[in-house]
């Protein structure tokens, strides 16, 4: 599919083709947009403008970095748009001369949409600079970014104060999802804050003015980034935390065991000991002989539990409560 709008001097026109748009004799500016297009469609973007074939070699295969590239009579810029649901870069090429712009994108994005919907209400805010374009390309984008980044925030709270009351095995997947959801973030952004940091860096922008509002979106990247890598060492703040609540549980179990086995210890040999099957064993014909080793064994567990007690052991550490 290709969308075509046009400025002349006194109107906006969108029912062009590619072949009456390079006809048209007063065209000030123009933007086409190139989405999912066909095989017939591509081979229009490769063979009805001058653009360099390294670059269209880009546009057409996927999988590109964010990235300026600066050729003689165009620039071609590379951007990523967000999938909200899977969180994965949706990439969009763009070329850009002196007067037009021409963007190519597989996937459907909605801050093309709109931006196209405010071009076509107010035509003056290009202001016969392809930049303005793609200022409201890149600043929509970006605006996107910021839902998502704050819902993925405060699902890290909701895991930090765990109101519902969830096992830590549950918590665990979900910071650990969470965790992969920042990473794919981080693999958007950190190229993003380049691309438009090199936009400015470089002198595609004619005017001063362009470059506060290119920064302005810069400013908002670098607030996304702190908002993320917050998120990320907090992530990391609470799995380190549930780890160790994890060991000190473990440590409690472990302790309460060798505590039994202690106590049971002498119990087991003085068991163990008359259980033998010896022919002769004087102690075994006495009358009151099972009371008195029944009472020495009490008496054992009795000792052993003072003494384990006044040691403190009884008041080491109580498991964490999960």
């Amino acid at each position: 599919m290709i969308k075509i709008l046009a400025k002349t001097k006194e109107e906006l026109l969108t029912n062009l083709t590619i072949d009456e748009l390079q006809a048209h004799p007063s065209i000030d500016w123009y933007w086409i947009d190139f989405y999912n297009p066909t095989e017939q469609e591509q081979k229009a973007l490769e063979e009805k403008f001058d653009f360099h074939p390294l670059a269209v070699e880009d546009c057409l295969t996927q999988g590109q970095r964010a990235k300026l590239e600066i050729y003689d009579e165009h620039y071609f810029l590379v951007y990523y748009a967000l999938h909200k649901e899977e969180l994965e870069n949706l990439e969009v090429s763009a070329f850009i001369g002196d007067n037009f712009v021409v963007t190519y994108h597989v996937d459907k994005l909605k801050s093309v949409a709109r931006v196209a919907n405010l071009v076509e209400k107010d035509p003056n805010i290009v202001e016969n600079d392809p930049w303005e374009i793609i200022y409201e390309l890149l600043d929509h984008t970006v605006d996107e970014y910021f839902p998502t980044l704050y819902q993925l925030e405060d699902q890290i709270d909701d895991i930090e104060d765990n109101a519902k009351n969830e096992t830590m095995d549950e918590l665990m997947r979900n910071l650990y999802d969470i965790r992969s959801d920042l990473s794919r973030m981080r693999r958007i952004l950190n190229p993003m804050r380049d691309l438009i940091y090199r936009i400015m860096s470089t002198n595609a922008l004619k005017e001063k003015e362009q470059v506060r509002y290119f920064n302005d979106i810069y400013d908002h990247l670098l607030n996304m980034i702190e908002i993320m890598n917050a998120s990320r060492d907090l992530s990391n703040d609470i799995r380190e935390s549930f780890m160790s609540i994890n060991s000190d549980r473990m440590n409690s179990i472990m302790f309460t065991l060798t505590l039994m086995s202690a106590i049971f210890l002498p119990l087991t040999f003085i068991a163990g000991l008359y259980g033998m099957n010896f022919s002769y064993m004087p102690e075994l014909a006495g009358k009151y002989n099972y009371f008195i080793v029944l009472g020495i064994m009490i008496g054992l567990v009795g000792v052993m539990v003072f003494a384990f007690y006044k040691m403190g052991w009884f008041k080491y550490r109580k498991g964490p409560k999960l």
